[in-house]
């Protein structure tokens, strides 16, 4: 079985509505958290990209397609 997970990215949405945010640390591995809850349930990882997105000044927004398999 397969299943297709996509995960939109955008560092705005971390800045909590400040222009300018020195740095994310705190929000590093939340796409790593998202896929542990599948990872942990047995799924695997059979392929990643990247796709879309673009940048406007500070702010970049992608998508990452994430193809899971279990078996």
């Amino acid at each position: 079985m397969q299943k297709l997970v996509t995960i939109y990215l955008d560092n705005g949405a971390y800045g909590k509505g400040k222009m300018i945010v020195g740095s994310y640390d705190d929000k590093h591995k939340l796409v790593e958290e998202h896929l542990q809850e599948y990872l942990s349930s047995g799924w695997s990882i059979i392929s990643m990209t990247s796709f879309g997105g673009n940048s406007d000044g500070l702010s970049v927004r992608g998508w990452l397609a994430v193809v899971l398999n279990k078996k």
